[in-house]
């Protein structure tokens, strides 16, 4: 395994190929990250940059798809999107985006520190998230058939939220009452989308920028986009927020012309209930065994 020393120098050294001209010396790597390394540098214009490297070899093809995403949405949102300088799989570089993350991890402790009141959130946050939402949620699926995302249609999302059942039952040790819940939504066809849509994929707080009055600036990590449940994209950006948030911003998406539909809002609730299902799921693919202990500890007891 590499240290944080020869990673931060592999960025540098491809930067500097690439003929960014930047103060090294200010270079600090950014490892809370589960698919890049990142390091934040200062260039020596003052300019502030983002490093980013795969850890992988296969999300190749996933760095062509967001940089085709990212030139897609940017001139569209009323928010800023990362404007990539150089694209690669050895190297993505970029200046960094106006304002801080609304929360962001201590990657030590793994607590969340709000730069926003996570219990009454201000109002232009949520109305601009669910604006966001409502605009990518209403592209056109055609506008996105050269980008090289991942394309679900309905029947896909339910099978693939089936598959994850079936691995909290064979591998997270789930409590009969979650499997059972679990087979119930999936038999309610008014509780599922008709159509999926155009999402960011991971739009949670530490995504999302925010300046000190709470305006929500930028957006961040589009790596997960895809054509998919539009239902999703709720639980990410609502549920580490309290249940009066989830409502506000379901309604002010309504208001903002996304494409909601009846089961809409009971749909979100079941997925927000069912996020611990999809975290042990990640968990497992990524190697992440902590995130697979909390979700072992959440299902292996009655459903609430």
């Amino acid at each position: 395994m590499q240290s944080d020393e020869e990673i931060s120098d592999l960025l540098l050294d491809s930067a500097r190929h690439h003929g960014l001209d930047l103060r090294e010396e200010t270079a600090a790597l950014d490892e809370t990250g589960w698919d890049f390394h990142v390091v934040r540098v200062l260039g020596r214009d003052g300019t502030p940059w983002i490093l980013r490297r795969a850890r992988r070899a296969d999300l190749a093809a996933a760095i062509e798809a967001e940089s085709r995403v990212l030139a897609l949405v940017g001139p569209r949102l009323t928010v800023a999107v990362p404007r990539w300088t150089v694209s690669g799989p050895d190297l993505i570089a970029y200046p960094m985006l106006p304002g801080e993350p609304a929360a962001s991890e201590n990657p030590l402790t793994h607590e969340l520190h709000w730069r926003i009141d996570r219990e009454a959130p201000p109002v232009q946050y949520i109305d601009a998230l669910a604006r966001l939402m409502a605009a990518l949620h209403g592209t056109e699926l055609h506008e996105l058939r050269d980008t090289g995302i991942p394309v679900r249609d309905p029947g896909a999302v339910r099978e693939a939220f089936r598959a994850r059942l079936e691995t909290g039952r064979t591998e997270l040790g789930m409590h009969r009452s979650w499997w059972d819940a679990g087979l119930r939504w999936l038999a309610d066809d008014r509780l599922w989308s008709p159509r999926c849509v155009f999402i960011h994929g991971d739009l949670h707080p530490g995504h999302t920028l925010v300046d000190p009055d709470g305006n929500l600036t930028g957006v961040l990590d589009w790596t997960d986009a895809e054509v998919g449940d539009p239902g999703q994209e709720f639980v990410e950006a609502a549920r580490k927020f309290d249940p009066p948030t989830w409502d506000r911003l379901l309604e002010e998406y309504g208001r903002h012309g996304g494409p909601a539909w009846p089961g809409l809002r009971e749909h979100v609730l079941r997925a927000i209930a069912f996020a611990p299902l999809a975290l042990g799921v990640l968990g497992l693919s990524s190697g992440q065994p902590r995130y697979v202990e909390m979700a072992r500890q959440r299902l292996g007891v009655p459903m609430g």
